[in-house]
């Protein structure tokens, strides 16, 4: 535990160093932007970014550069405005805050692997934000109501060990491909240990199976039962649990032998998307295992994979599974405790830039969180863990204080204990929320 807050915080550090060396090929204008001595070089611009939160953009300055007396004079009269932050965040390229989200989290500690494989929870996640007519590819409309709102969609690859997000695409919700996004997060990844991808049953296509095994991974991905699901063309029995394998050529000819083998090929539409047939390759063979289990007595759940039996039984794949909520509580604490709801602008590109820099903030504390032990008392009820939303505000504190000390972070974190009671289930909300107004920002 000695000092991780200070570590993390260091490589954070260099990681937006490494950033400033390079500046000018993150900017839209190189050689122009950031070229001359300004209030707002492009340092300060990505170290605002980071810790921002719900309050309105003359507060966030206020708060951010209040604490930087030697930078400014005593009067306060050198902390810029609103307009002149927007301006210079403007300058920045597209590339900037994810270059430096990928620097950063490769420096990340990933935690133990679990029987040899990193758990990776794949899921997405909106964010509503400010109306704005001018970016069409954002906006929806609102059924029945005159108004729409504008959508951005957050693929995220979560690291279910570490409990840091390990990669993201941003998509506008008019072309929101969650499949796309999966494919492109897969094919970009590096890492020297073999990974187990969990996904629900949004995620399930032969082209998501096939993506994975060409990685070399394996995949456990949940399906529907009924509708017009894989599972609707596979001839399954019709019982309350099993665990089958079938060897499957995926092809989108109707020749004879694909009529003839209905259970061996299985054609795909013409203008469904396999990215693995080529000119001198029409058929691709997959190895498929399915399993049916039963959750409860009226409940069952299916599960796409291609981890062995001789590996997982069916009862491990239901523990695995289960497992992948871990991303659905990360992004309620991307949300809410670092405040990722509330955005400054109605420009989806500098909307894009804060959430971010939120990702990075929520890597920052997840990674300093994960290296402090709580020691359990014997006489307590319960074991504890951490109280996550208070250390994401102490480890925000932390990160803008110059003189906030690293023991005294873990200690103030241990301050924060809550009990770890299991098997507690709450009625899902699936209202959708709408966008916190410029004008009603907390105080």
């Amino acid at each position: 535990m000695a000092n991780i807050s200070f570590i993390v915080k260091q490589k954070l550090e260099s990681a937006i160093k490494i950033l400033c060396r390079d500046f000018s090929s993150h900017v839209k204008r190189p050689g122009k932007d950031f070229s001359r001595n300004r209030k707002l070089p492009f340092e300060e611009v990505i170290r605002f970014l980071l810790p921002l939160q719900g309050q309105c953009m003359d507060q966030e300055l206020f708060r951010h550069f209040s604490k930087k007396p030697l930078f400014f004079s005593t009067d306060y009269s050198g902390i810029p405005h609103s307009s002149a932050m927007i301006q210079a965040r403007q300058k920045l390229s597209d590339s900037a805050m994810p270059a430096l989200f990928h620097s950063f989290t490769e420096t990340c500690k990933k935690g133990a692997l679990f029987q040899g494989y990193q758990l990776l929870a794949i899921d997405g996640s909106q964010f509503s934000v400010p109306e704005n007519l001018k970016e069409p590819l954002c906006w929806r409309k609102i059924p029945n109501i005159s108004k729409g709102r504008n959508v951005i969609h957050l693929n995220a690859m979560y690291h279910l060990q570490s409990g840091i997000f390990e990669d993201v695409v941003f998509q506008p919700i008019c072309e929101c491909n969650e499949h796309k996004a999966l494919a492109q997060m897969v094919d970009r990844r590096s890492s020297a240990f073999p990974a187990i991808f969990m996904a629900d049953r949004g995620y399930e296509s032969y082209n998501t199976f096939a993506h994975i095994e060409q990685k070399g991974d394996k995949y456990v991905v949940r399906g529907r039962e009924s509708g017009t699901g894989i599972c609707s063309g596979l001839n399954l029995p019709d019982t309350e649990e099993y665990d089958i394998e079938k060897e499957l050529y995926i092809c989108k000819k109707h020749s004879k032998k694909v009529k003839t083998n209905p259970r061996k090929y299985k054609r795909i539409r013409s203008d469904a998307t396999f990215d693995f047939f080529t000119d001198d390759c029409e058929e691709y063979r997959l190895n498929l295992r399915i399993v049916k289990i039963k959750l409860s007595e009226t409940t069952t759940e299916v599960l796409f994979t291609n981890l062995s039996k001789e590996e997982f039984s069916a009862d491990d794949l239901k523990r695995l599974y289960h497992m992948r909520w871990g991303i659905e509580t990360a992004f309620d604490q991307l949300k809410y405790a670092l405040g990722a709801a509330s955005v400054h602008s109605k420009n989806s590109e500098l909307i894009i830039q804060e959430l971010y820099g939120k990702l990075i903030m929520f890597n920052f504390c997840k990674t300093i969180v994960g290296g402090i032990e709580v020691k359990q008392q014997e006489y307590w009820k319960y074991e504890y863990k951490l109280n996550i939303k208070m250390a994401m505000c102490i480890c925000r504190e932390f990160w803008c204080s110059q003189t906030l000390a690293a023991p005294e972070v873990e200690k103030m974190l241990l301050n924060y204990l809550v009990p770890i009671r299991d098997n507690r289930t709450f009625p899902r909300d699936t209202v959708k929320k709408s966008a916190i107004a410029f004008n009603s920002r907390i105080a």
